[in-house]
């Protein structure tokens, strides 16, 4: 059942929410019992708003924010102006409803809708965690992200990486290109990034991700049972064997940086 719309969650203009709905319900199945929907650990995420540096009266921005963790414990720790945006209605319920429970009275908001959309307007903090096929790729993340950048803008941006010593023509054919930690250094630097870390998943988050969406799409089903929580069952069965070859070649990592201009 679908859960109601809070008043917290802002629908951008253009945006099909019922089509928003039906689209990302195998999102929901695979990720509703998770806080961080990504192969980070908490201590993880911890370590990547220490990098930020978020300070009092920040206006930050979480472009395809899934339940909210990052802002929500950013509000947590200072107060800020904050803005979640993703494409789940089904996540952008949850994430309002958590911030309510965990950090009443904080000045965040929950947009509903396309990264691309986003207007030009410039912020303190850019988060972008796993969602680089907004823009098509890491190079397009961080364009977009420079160009709603301040002098001294911290971001953070999530992606897969290569192994090191992996040949990328390897993987070209099935994945698409992905690129080295290097490469992706020399992006963000040629973007006028600076202060560059990277933070790369342990072996035992990229498996415990895939853990956490068994065991959200297993209860899912016992909820709702039926040819859709079948259908999701196999999806993530098939997911999580595909994440299991991948990462023979793959890790992920977080970048944060500060914007140089």
């Amino acid at each position: 059942m679908r859960p109601a719309l809070p008043p917290e969650v802002i629908v951008l203009e253009g945006t099909d929410l019922e089509g928003a709905w039906d689209r990302f319900e195998v999102f929901e199945a695979l990720h509703h019992g998770m806080q961080i929907c990504n192969p980070m650990t908490s201590r993880d995420l911890d370590t990547v708003l220490d990098r930020l540096d978020i300070t009092a009266g920040d206006r930050m921005i979480d472009i395809a924010c899934g339940h909210g963790e990052l802002l929500i414990r950013a509000a947590e720790r200072s107060p800020i102006t904050g803005v979640g945006l993703d494409l789940s209605p089904w996540a952008l319920a949850r994430a309002a409803a958590e911030a309510a429970r965990r950090a009443p009275g904080a000045d965040l908001a929950w947009w509903l809708g396309d990264g691309k959309a986003l207007s030009r307007d410039s912020w303190d903090v850019i988060a972008c965690l796993g969602a680089s096929w907004i823009w098509n790729g890491f190079g397009g993340t961080a364009r977009a992200l420079a160009v709603r950048s301040r002098p001294g803008t911290a971001v953070a941006i999530g992606d897969l990486v290569l192994k090191p010593g992996v040949d990328p023509a390897e993987i070209r054919r099935e994945h698409g290109t992905v690129l080295s930690l290097t490469d992706q250094a020399d992006i963000l630097t040629g973007r006028g990034f600076e202060h560059l870390e990277p933070f790369v998943a342990s072996e035992d988050g990229l498996a415990g991700y895939d853990r956490r969406t068994a065991a959200s799409a297993e209860e899912w089903a016992r909820r709702n049972p039926g040819k859709r929580a079948e259908q999701y069952l196999e999806e993530q069965r098939s997911w999580a064997e595909d994440h299991r070859r991948d990462r023979e070649f793959m890790s992920w990592v977080v970048w944060t940086a500060r914007y140089s201009g």
